[in-house]
């Protein structure tokens, strides 16, 4: 596809009713130029008032402002693409920004910045945010992002650079959160674990494969959780009957403690 074909296809073909709109570029291909325009994303806004969720793949962005985005989206999601330093800044010529914008939702945009995370949180009210495969954020892009993150109910962290002090800042500041995951974090502690305790409305926790929890702290945290309803211990190995004693302890939660078959390999030498 080019932008001539998308262009016609939003212009005559697509309804009026569009929600949902995903695309895949051509970051991967041989094909350098971009289909996605300034011009098409402008027709969208206008054309397309309940056109809410944008979800772009492999796109090159970097010659694309932030600003073309439409105003109308409650929901991006940016999957192996690539953003310019200054992208989620509006200019000074254009004040317009995503105040809409509930969901963010990024897996392996590696350009992706704590700059760009402060920036995008301190002008939209998110509800959920995963970072999955953004290895550039750490503690500090957290820190700046958590006093703008007040109303958010859903956090995903995966493949990013953080530790315990990330965990005690969602402790201190995230106290409507409701789903958090963390998965494949070899290297947080019980102490991060602890800071937990003061998120009352969460349902929904994932520790998968995060290895260095002890199953007590596991059973004291989440004991002191009273929404908690699912537990996921998956890629965790427990000996003997600990992942039943952490069940026992939680009667009202579900907890999943499974393994991919190169886990069941590695479990059973």
């Amino acid at each position: 596809m080019n932008s001539k074909i998308l262009w016609h296809l939003v212009r005559h073909w697509i309804g009026s009713s569009l929600q949902t709109l995903k695309l895949k570029g051509v970051l991967n291909s041989v094909r350098k130029q971009e289909f996605l325009t300034p011009a098409i994303l402008q027709v969208l806004e206008k054309r397309y008032p309940n056109f809410e969720h944008l979800h772009l793949q492999e796109t090159n962005l970097r010659s694309l402002s932030f600003d073309c985005l439409p105003s109308t989206l409650k929901t991006l999601e940016l999957s192996e693409c690539e953003i310019p330093l200054t992208w989620f800044k509006s200019s000074t010529t254009k004040t317009k920004s995503l105040l809409k914008l509930e969901n963010l939702i990024l897996n392996k945009v590696s350009s992706f910045s704590n700059q760009h995370l402060e920036i995008i949180c301190s002008q939209s009210c998110l509800k959920t945010l995963c970072l999955s495969g953004t290895y550039r954020i750490n503690d500090i892009g957290i820190q700046k992002a958590v006093p703008h993150l007040k109303g958010l109910e859903h956090f995903k962290l995966n493949e990013c650079n953080i530790t315990d002090i990330t965990l005690h800042l969602i402790g201190c500041h995230l106290k409507h959160l409701r789903t958090l995951a963390l998965l494949d974090f070899h290297y947080l502690t019980d102490a991060g674990l602890a800071c937990l305790s003061g998120v009352k409305t969460l349902e929904k926790l994932w520790l998968e494969y995060c290895f260095c929890f002890s199953s007590s702290s596991i059973s004291t945290v989440c004991v002191s959780l009273p929404a908690l309803n699912y537990l996921n211990l998956n890629g965790i190995f427990f000996e003997g009957q600990v992942i039943d004693e952490i069940r026992k302890s939680l009667p009202h939660c579900t907890v999943t403690n499974v393994f991919s078959n190169t886990d069941n390999v590695l479990k059973n030498k």
